[in-house]
Order: structure tokens, then C-alpha cells, then sequence
């Protein structure tokens, strides 16, 4: 690792930065020009190309040996960062996505978290690359952001903006490529890095932009998807089962009051239009992903009920 600029750094050796892509032609120059404008310049930049079929491969091969680009036909992103991690040589392994524009100092920033051998990962901000109203929707609730649980540990990093010691990612094992769609992978990962005696420290400092799902139906689809795989973790992870999810669902969609309570709250932050727009968010984020749950439950089943046929 080359050091730009002075840091108060630990000292560290070599960091990798991993990046997977699929179909980001539109957005993956701007990822990798921000990476390779880090302050903390990266020993190496590899980006996982995972059978995008659009001008992805067009787009990396611009950068020529700036970056190592590798390719594999489409497995998913953890398929995709497992690949990354084992083609890397760093001591510390940063990863971000494809549609997400780290700040300069984002690498240095994630770095500093390491001040202690027990800290296995580090995660930072995610903010809207764009003002829009579900992207500040999103900023406000801080759906990828590193966030504590209800004992105040952070129980894992989002993989839009995080950095994992190597030697914690080889003890606890990769990601498990079982999650073919993003959304719960992350969360299992944490699970067997913490086990394994390490913890996970949130960096205020670490921010990226990422490129917000613009419109509503895109959103609640995103918020499925997390549902779905939430559904998976359920599987290999018997204690993360949330017990009666279609009683819930239903709950949720008669908590007319709760509307209510959040329009209160959110009025006095972004004033009565966007508290409105703010609050149907709200309502709409829970069973949408529950939605997703019970749907990931019974792609769940017809996966057992097809090993049980083998």
C-alpha cells in the first residue's frame, strides 16, 4: 500500500480493493476513478466482472493495468467477491459496489478501524449520490449504513462500503455463495466472523455515495429481495427465524396508527409534504420486506423437498 497523504494509520501492510459488477455500465468508471483517487492509494483494484452481457467489459478494459479485472459467468455478488477475495494478496480487503462513489479519504477512513487485533471489519455511511426523495428517505432511515443491533454491537458491515482484515475472512470463511441474489449474505458472514472472536467497529468518517433505486417500485423490489434472503439466513441460522411472518404482515398493513405516529415524527425533520411521503415509506418497508420473507420460506422449501428427491 502507498500512502498519499500522512494518516494516522495502523500499520498495515497491503490492502485489496474488490468490486463486483454486473450490467454497471453506467456506473462502474465512476467507482473505479474514485477508488484509484483514493488518499490511501491500493496495492491492487480487482473487479469482478460477473457475466454482465451490457458494455461493462468495454468500460474496464479502458483502465487497462490500473485494475485486474477477472470474469466468471453470473453466480451472484457473493460468488462474485469470493473470487476477488481468493485472486487477493491484501492484508485488509475493502469492498464497495459497482453503482457506489466512494469519498477520497473512504479507504484511509475504513483503515483506522483497525486499531486493535479483536476488530475483524470495518463499515461506514452510505448516502444518496443524488438528492431524490426515496434516496433521502433512505439516507434518513440508514439502510446501509453499519448499524448497531439492540446490544450496541455492530453484528455486521454492508459490502457497498466495507473492509475486512484477511486473516478474520480466512478463519471464519467466505461468503456462502447459497445467496444468489443480495440481501442476507453479509449478515451470515458477520455471524461466523463474530464467532470466531472478532468484532466489527462502524467509521462515521468511511462515506460513499450509491446510486439510490430512483422510484417506488423499485425500492419495495429491493426491500423483497433483502426479505428473501433474510429467509435464507433463517435456514442456516434456526435462531434469526422471524416467527409468524404472515401474522405480522398482516399486522403491519392494519397499523394505521403507526402511520400516523411517524407523519408526527418525521414532520418536525423534512416538514408535512415530504413527512407524508416519508411516512408511507415507512409503512410500506416493513411488508414489503415480510413479503419477501415469506416468499424466500417457500423457495426454502422447494429447495429441501428437491435435496430430500436426491
Amino acid at each position: 500500500m502507498r500512502d498519499a497523504v500522512s494518516t494516522n494509520l495502523p500499520d498495515i501492510e497491503t490492502v485489496s480493493v474488490i468490486v463486483p459488477v454486473y450490467n454497471g455500465e453506467a456506473t462502474i468508471r465512476g467507482t473505479i476513478e474514485r477508488i484509484l483517487g483514493q488518499t490511501v492509494v491500493p496495492e491492487e483494484v480487482i473487479v469482478v466482472d460477473d457475466g454482465s452481457t451490457d458494455g461493462t467489459a468495454a468500460v474496464l478494459a479502458s483502465f487497462g493495468s490500473r485494475i485486474r479485472v477477472l470474469r466468471q459467468r453470473n453466480q451472484g455478488p457473493a460468488a462474485a467477491r469470493n473470487a476477488g477475495i481468493r485472486a487477493s494478496s491484501g492484508q485488509y480487503l475493502a469492498m464497495t459496489d459497482s453503482d457506489c462513489y466512494p469519498e477520497p479519504t473512504w479507504l484511509a477512513q475504513l483503515l483506522s478501524g483497525f486499531d486493535d487485533e479483536s476488530v475483524g471489519g470495518t463499515g461506514g455511511i452510505v448516502r444518496g449520490a443524488r438528492p431524490t426523495l426515496i434516496g433521502d428517505y433512505l439516507d434518513q432511515i440508514g439502510l446501509l449504513d453499519a448499524a448497531p443491533d439492540a446490544s450496541g454491537e455492530i453484528p455486521y458491515v454492508i459490502t457497498a462500503n466495507a473492509c475486512y482484515r484477511r486473516s478474520a475472512l480466512l478463519e471464519a470463511g467466505l461468503f456462502d455463495e447459497s445467496f444468489r441474489r443480495p440481501g442476507g449474505e453479509e449478515a451470515e458472514l458477520g455471524r461466523r466472523v463474530r464467532a470466531c472472536g472478532y468484532r466489527f467497529r462502524r467509521v462515521e468518517g468511511a462515506i460513499v455515495g450509491h446510486e439510490h433505486r430512483q422510484d417506488l417500485v423499485g425500492l419495495l423490489r429491493t426491500l423483497a429481495t433483502y426479505g428473501e434472503g433474510a429467509a435464507r439466513l433463517a435456514t442456516l441460522w434456526p435462531e434469526a427465524v422471524i416467527p409468524r411472518p404472515g401474522r405480522r404482515l398482516l399486522r403491519q398493513l392494519a397499523a394505521v396508527r403507526t402511520w400516523r405516529a411517524n407523519y408526527l415524527r418525521h414532520r418536525t425533520e423534512v416538514g408535512r409534504r415530504r413527512a407524508l411521503c416519508f411516512a408511507m415509506l415507512d409503512y410500506l418497508r416493513e411488508p414489503s420486506f415480510l413479503w419477501g420473507y415469506r416468499r424466500g420460506q417457500r423457495l426454502e422449501e422447494s429447495r429441501q423437498r428437491h435435496h430430500s428427491l436426491l
